[in-house]
C-alpha cells in the first residue's frame, strides 16, 4: 500500500470508530436497565468490588439489595414480548417507569439482606476489576447513572475491534483496499454485536481478545514466531481468560501454529522454542492463580458450575442422549437457533426480526460457502507451494491455503468443542448447557471475512465496487432496522 492509501485509511478507520462509538450510545439507551443478557449479574460484581474493595469469596454469593431490587422494577424475565406490553422505562401500568429507580435507599447499594443470587459472583474476575476502577470515578449518581457509565465502558471497550478487523482484512487481502473497508464496515454495524458492547458484560473484552489473537496468529503464520509475538499471545491470552474462560477454545490451533512454526523453521527452533516458553510463562502465571481460586470456589478449575452452585434447576431430566442423536440436535440447533442469535436476536433472546430476514441471512451464508469453494478452485494454484508464501509476505497475493483452513478451524473449533462438552453435560445432569450466538462473536471478523469474500465470488471484477457497496449498506440497514423497527418498539413506543 501507497503512504496516502494508509493515510486515507486510517482517517477511514477513525471515523467507523467515532461512528460506532455514536451508535454504542444509542444502542445502550435503547435497551432498559438489565435488558442485557446477564447484565444485572455482570454489574452486580463490578458494584461489589468497588464498594467493598475486594472481589467476592466464600460466602459472598449474594447480589447488592439495589441490584435485586432493581430486577423486580425492571421486569426482568417476567415478561413474555407482546405488542401491548412495555418495560420498565415507559409510562404504562406495567414498570414503575425511571424516577422508581432513583428512589432506592442509598445502603443498598452494598448490604445483601434479600440474598438474592448473583451467579457471576465467583466468575474470572479481571473485567470486573477494571470496571470497578470506573466505578468508584462516577460513583455519586443514583443506580441508572451508574449502570449507565457502566454501559458507556464497554462500548468503549467493544469498539477497538474495528481496528482490528481492519488489520486482520489488511493481512487476508493487502492489494483489495474495498475488503479492507468493507470487513470493518460489517464487524461494526452487526446488530448482535451492537447489542453485545452497549450493555453491562465482559463480552466485549472477550470479543477484542479473541480478534487480537486471531491477527497475531496471521502475523506468526507470515512472519514466523519470535518472543515480540510470544510475549503478546500471552498477554491477549491471559487477559482473555481471565475475562472469560471461552477464549479457550483458541488453545490448540495456537498450539498447533507454533508447534507448525517450530518445523518449518529448521534454522531457528530454539529461539521458538524459548519464545514458546516465554508465552507458556506470561500465561501460567495468572492463569494458574485463577485456577487454584476457582477450584477453591466453584469446585471447577476455570468457571462455576451453575448446576452445582444451585443456580440452575433442571427439571424433569434424562440421562440417555446418545452420541449421534446429540450430534443430529446439536449441529440443528447451530444452523437453526445459534445461527440467529448470531446476527440479531436481542434482549434476553426474546426479540427477533421477522422469519424472514433470517431466512435471507441462511440463503446469503449458503451463497457465501459456496463462493468460497469457487474460489478455492479458482486459486488452487496460487495458494499452493512456496511461491504462495513468498507472494503473501511481500503484499502481492493472498494469504496460502494453510492460512484459510487455518481460520476456518478458528470458527469452527468453538462450537466443536461445546458440542462435546454440553453432551458431558447432559450424561451428567441430565441436560444440557446450550450455545448462544453470543459467545461465538469471538470469530465474527473471519466469519464476516468469508461472509464477504464468498459472495463477492460469484460477481464478476467489475461489479465488485458495487457489491462492496451494497454490503456496507445492508449491513447498516439491519442495523438501524433492528434498533429503529424492533427494539425500540419492543420497549417504549
Amino acid at each position: 500500500m501507497s503512504r496516502l492509501t494508509t493515510h486515507r485509511e486510517a482517517w477511514l478507520i477513525a471515523l467507523l470508530c467515532l461512528i460506532m462509538l455514536v451508535k454504542g450510545v444509542l444502542w445502550s439507551l435503547a435497551f432498559p436497565l438489565w435488558q442485557g443478557p446477564d447484565e444485572d449479574d455482570h454489574y452486580a460484581v463490578i458494584q461489589f468490588i468497588a464498594e467493598t474493595g475486594r472481589l467476592p469469596d466464600e460466602g459472598d454469593e449474594w447480589l447488592p439489595d439495589e441490584v435485586t431490587l432493581s430486577r423486580e422494577l425492571a421486569d426482568v424475565g417476567r415478561l413474555p414480548y407482546a405488542p401491548e406490553q412495555r418495560q420498565a422505562f415507559s409510562r404504562t401500568p406495567v414498570g414503575p417507569g425511571e424516577p422508581a429507580f432513583g428512589e432506592l435507599p442509598p445502603e443498598t447499594r452494598y448490604t445483601t439482606e434479600l440474598q438474592g443470587v448473583g451467579k457471576l459472583m465467583h466468575a474470572t474476575p479481571l473485567y470486573y476489576v477494571v470496571a470497578a476502577g470506573v466505578y468508584r470515578l462516577f460513583d455519586g449518581g443514583d443506580l441508572l447513572y451508574r449502570a449507565q457509565v457502566q454501559r458507556l465502558l464497554a462500548v468503549l471497550i467493544g469498539t477497538p475491534v474495528v481496528i482490528v478487523a481492519y488489520l486482520i482484512a489488511g493481512q487476508l487481502f493487502p492489494q483489495n483496499g474495498a475488503m479492507r473497508l468493507t470487513i470493518p464496515t460489517l464487524v461494526a454495524f452487526h446488530p448482535q454485536m451492537s447489542e453485545i458492547i452497549a450493555v453491562v458484560s465482559v463480552d466485549g473484552l472477550l470479543i477484542l481478545c479473541y480478534s487480537l489473537l486471531i491477527y497475531l496468529c496471521l502475523l506468526i503464520f507470515r512472519q514466523g514466531f519470535n518472543w515480540r509475538y510470544g510475549v503478546a499471545t500471552g498477554v491477549v491470552f491471559a487477559v482473555g481468560m481471565l475475562t472469560k474462560p471461552t477464549l479457550s477454545g483458541i488453545v490448540p490451533l495456537i498450539a498447533a501454529l507454533v508447534a507448525y512454526d517450530w518445523w518449518r523453521s529448521r534454522g531457528r527452533r530454539w529461539p521458538i522454542f524459548w519464545s514458546a516458553a516465554l508465552m507458556g510463562g506470561i500465561i501460567l502465571l495468572p492463569l494458574g492463580w485463577w485456577m487454584l481460586r476457582s477450584r477453591r470456589l466453584n469446585d471447577d478449575w476455570l468457571y462455576f458450575n451453575p448446576v452445582l452452585k444451585g443456580h440452575r434447576i433442571i427439571q424433569n431430566p434424562f440421562y440417555d442422549y446418545g452420541v449421534g442423536q446429540h450430534f443430529l440436535d446439536y449441529y440443528q440447533s447451530v444452523w437453526g437457533g445459534i445461527f440467529t442469535t448470531w446476527w440479531a436476536h436481542f434482549g434476553w433472546l426474546d426479540t427477533a426480526l421477522p422469519a424472514w430476514v433470517y431466512t435471507l441471512l441462511r440463503l446469503l451464508t449458503v451463497l457465501a460457502m459456496a463462493g468460497l469453494v469457487l474460489l478455492a478452485v479458482r486459486h488452487w494454484r496460487q495458494m499452493r507451494g512456496p511461491a504462495a508464501w513468498e507472494a503473501w509476505r511481500t503484499g502481492r497475493g493472498v494469504p496460502p491455503l494453510l492460512v484459510w483452513l487455518f481460520l476456518a478451524a478458528v470458527m469452527l473449533l468453538p462450537v466443536v468443542l461445546l458440542q462435546f462438552y454440553d453432551l458431558t453435560f447432559w450424561w451428567e445432569y441430565g441436560n444440557g448447557r446450550g450455545l448462544q450466538g453470543r459467545y461465538w462473536l469471538g470469530t465474527v471478523v473471519p466469519m464476516l471475512a468469508f461472509f464477504a469474500a464468498g459472495l463477492l465470488a460469484w460477481l464478476p471484477p467489475r461489479w465488485h465496487p458495487a457489491g462492496h457497496t451494497l454490503l456496507r449498506l445492508g449491513i447498516i440497514l439491519l442495523n438501524i432496522v433492528s434498533l429503529l423497527g424492533y427494539i425500540m418498539p419492543r420497549y417504549y413506543l
